[in-house]
């Protein structure tokens, strides 16, 4: 028998009890002979005050299942709110960040696209958008975030678009170093990094943020690509030396792109 069960049943039986005592105190009480009523008198007394306190226990289990049930509603109402807070706080900051990016970049600011998918292959790494030419999007336009650079748009029909991201294999970016001379081109490593190469003479280190440059004009100079984590070695007399770099934007988490017009 379940403790759900026990508390009902013992329930009934304090109600029933209840009934029982204060019924005799009330019925037969004074109809007894004077004698015995005064024998008996102090325990219909205490049987009344019994029955009195039965009905107080009984109060009191039921309000203490009505108060249960009522922080049980409480606590629901309020996990529904935090929930919903919590997307209001990931909304905002998603406004706020392409705000931002608006504002640093505009006027060449076309639209604020939403992200609605990622080539399931993982051999290109690309982004589909839930805009498209009817809002104004063409072939070659820059996309950015507020993290930083995130691709160029390859594929155009009405309502969606596609942005080969500088992750991919294909993609070519012009970059150079922000806080020394050094200029290169930057191309997607799978599974998730950019190789850059610079001239030998570069003075290049962990660290160091890589900006984008102007390479046959396809993207704004100045915006973020990512920070060198490695440089690789290179045998004398090298022309060129070459750096693994961690992009600036986690592709994976994006929701929200910026489309910026062409050069």
């Amino acid at each position: 028998m379940t403790e759900r069960v026990l508390r009902r049943v013992l329930l009934l039986g304090l109600l029933v009890l209840t009934l029982v005592l204060s019924s005799l105190t009330r019925s037969y009480a004074p109809a007894l002979p004077g004698e015995l009523a005064a024998r008996i008198a102090p325990w219909f007394g205490w049987s009344y005050r019994v029955g009195q306190n039965l009905r107080g226990a009984v109060a009191a289990l039921v309000d203490r299942r009505d108060l249960r049930a009522e922080n049980r509603a409480l606590r629901e109402k309020a996990n529904e709110l935090e929930a919903e807070n919590t997307r209001l706080k990931v909304q905002l900051r998603q406004l706020a960040a392409a705000l931002r990016v608006k504002a640093e970049q505009a006027p060449q600011v076309v639209a604020v696209a939403p992200v609605v998918g990622e080539d399931p292959s993982g051999l290109y790494r690309r982004l589909f958008l839930g805009v498209g030419s009817h809002q104004g999007l063409r072939v070659g336009m820059p996309v950015t975030s507020a993290e930083g650079l995130v691709g160029v748009i390859t594929e155009v029909t009405p309502n969606t678009a596609v942005v080969r991201t500088i992750l991919d294999p294909e993609s070519r970016v012009g970059v150079r170093l922000m806080d020394a001379p050094g200029r290169g081109i930057a191309s997607g490593q799978p599974p998730g990094k950019l190789r850059v190469e610079f001239s030998v003479e570069a003075k290049i280190k962990p660290g160091d943020w890589v900006l984008s440059g102007s390479l046959q004009g396809l993207f704004p100079a100045g915006i973020r690509v990512g920070q060198v984590e490695e440089v690789l070695p290179h045998p004398p007399g090298a022309l060129r030396q070459e750096a693994v770099v961690k992009p600036a934007v986690s592709l994976s988490l994006l929701e929200e792109v910026v489309v910026l017009r062409p050069l």
